[in-house]
């Protein structure tokens, strides 16, 4: 307990020396990017895994899967981005670090599959820095614009699991959705005494409760005597955002006054998200995981008006996984878990009738520190883009690092 509480600590406070720069020109949009998952052992295995029982992972697309924990556990995540970012005529490459998330579990009742876990993740992403120059016209001296980005939404969870009837297992977790999102735009002249650099910044504050649910099946290797699998399930869950409560405050600031343009309070209404997911197990060594995810972000509303560059979010993801099993007297290179996935995603932006795709492939490996405890490695590469019709190609790399620590708390002991 003392080495799992000491290592927490010290991972919070090198999270906050951690830095972010700029990222993707799309996350302008709606409310940036989405993020599925802080986790590199979700990261590695197609960002989903909705039917994945995994007891040494707390995973957080399906509450679900907290049936399988068995020993009190706390996870933490890093990460690296890198994207070049292209367009007919130029590149550039923007980058960030930062810190991913955290996520801290207990069991309560291994029988029953009871477990409570709570935990801190990303929901989306808004980070981007552009630049436009303008030529003098007329009476208006040569400038530019510079336009910037930067925030998004995160997600304070609690919830439980438990083992229904005939095997199956569910989970629900109440889910506190806050974030702060700024847009700026930054006017420039080259050389005037008679215009004036004004700086516009529009910020966003939001706030609102949510919901996560799932469910995954019992063995239905077992149940239709299927004997070349060890294990067949089926996985499905259901994230609730709803509509949140959103101060808006717009402001100019010039050399000389700081102006409060407009203030207000309004709504953002975040369309529900569905997963469903089948994972099984061949020879007691090879998992693999086939998911789905669908997010009709179509109807996301600001100010209860909707946004003409989200379209609906449709993201298939398959993944394998290589554990070999642990036998007395393996070093800790035999043990090492390795991961392999593959994605395709419409994302939810388009323009000018023109979808933006995104292709990703992805590996990582899990390296045991210890018995219960291992530290996760994941490697993306994503492609997304295109740089016809005046858009951008961007090409990422992803590099993400996590912390699995378990031990055993609140053991009972016989008198």
């Amino acid at each position: 307990m003392k080495t799992l509480l000491s290592t927490s600590v010290f991972l919070i406070i090198l999270s906050e020396i951690l830095f972010a720069q700029n990222s993707s020109v799309y996350s302008r949009y709606g409310i940036g990017d989405m993020e599925y998952s802080y986790s590199s052992k979700l990261i590695s295995t197609g960002d989903l895994g909705t039917a994945l029982l995994d007891q040494d992972h707390l995973l957080v697309t399906n509450p679900a899967g907290w049936t399988a924990m068995s020993k009190t556990r706390i996870e933490f995540g890093f990460g690296y981005k890198g994207v070049l970012v292209s367009d007919a005529n130029r590149s550039v490459y923007n980058s960030e670090t930062d810190f991913k998330g955290f996520t801290f579990g207990f069991p309560v009742s291994r029988d029953l599959g009871i477990g409570v876990v709570t935990g801190l993740v990303p929901f989306s992403r808004v980070s981007y820095k552009a630049k436009e120059n303008y030529s003098a016209q007329s009476e208006i001296p040569e400038y530019s614009v510079e336009y910037e980005g930067r925030g998004g939404i995160s997600k304070l969870f609690i919830g439980s699991s438990v083992y229904l009837p005939l095997g199956f297992s569910a989970g629900a977790s109440l889910d506190y959705y806050f974030g702060n999102i700024d847009y700026i735009s930054n006017i420039n002249f080259v050389q005037s005494e008679t215009f004036i650099n004004t700086k516009y910044e529009s910020m966003r504050r939001s706030t609102g409760f949510g919901g996560s649910f799932g469910i995954i099946s019992p063995n239905l290797a077992n149940d239709f005597s299927i004997s070349f699998l060890n294990d067949l399930r089926l996985g499905f869950s259901y994230n609730l955002s709803g509509n949140l409560d959103t101060d808006t405050l717009f402001t100019s600031t010039s050399l000389y006054l700081v102006d409060t343009i407009s203030t207000g309070r309004t709504k953002i209404k975040i369309p529900q998200r569905i997963n469903t997911g089948i994972s099984f197990v061949f020879n007691e060594l090879y998992s693999f995981n086939l998911d789905y995810m669908y997010q009709p972000m179509s109807e996301y509303t600001f100010n209860e008006k909707k946004e003409i560059s989200l379209r609906d979010v449709n993201k298939f993801s398959l993944s394998f996984e290589y554990k070999p099993k642990k036998n007395f007297g393996m070093s800790e290179w035999e043990q090492i878990v390795w991961r392999l996935g593959l994605s395709l995603e419409q994302t939810q932006y388009i323009f000018n009738g023109t979808g933006i795709e995104q292709f990703a492939a992805f590996a990582g490996f899990s390296y045991p520190l210890g018995a219960e405890n291992s530290i996760d490695f994941a490697l993306q590469y994503s492609k997304r883009g295109t740089t016809e019709n005046g858009l951008l190609n961007e090409n990422s790399i992803r590099v993400y690092l996590g912390l699995s620590l378990g031990e055993l708390w609140f053991l009972r002991y016989d008198k």
